[in-house]
């Protein structure tokens, strides 16, 4: 599939502007921490490169149905990947040996109230 010049960037570019918008209203969502699992900067960067996105925040709907909570409230226009954790479940990843929890040690915190 042939792809336009200088997509790689405009897609870095595009995906930080939907990482500002979404920091901006996390406050509102009371959400407690957030942090930026993948990188976003050049080489790391795909046409295909979703935001994926930890939060720590207090919620007690069913770990499925959490991500729901941001889609609907964020209408992100580009690809976010929510991993919604309460502080109890997230604390409970760090006595693991998971790969989210290796991924979330190399991870950007982008918010912590």
């Amino acid at each position: 599939m042939p792809m336009r010049v200088g997509f790689v960037q405009y897609r870095m570019k595009l995906l930080q502007e939907e990482l500002e918008k979404i920091i901006a209203m996390l406050p509102q969502l009371g959400v407690r921490r957030a942090i930026l699992l993948n990188p976003l900067y050049p080489g790391t960067v795909e046409p295909d490169t979703p935001l994926k996105l930890v939060m720590i925040m207090e919620d007690d709907r069913p770990f499925v149905r959490r991500p729901d909570f941001f889609y609907s409230h964020l209408s992100p226009s580009v690809a976010v990947d929510f991993y919604p954790y309460t502080p109890e479940e997230f604390d409970e990843l760090g006595a693991t040996d998971s790969n989210l929890w290796r991924a979330l040690k190399m991870g950007e915190v982008v918010y912590d109230a």
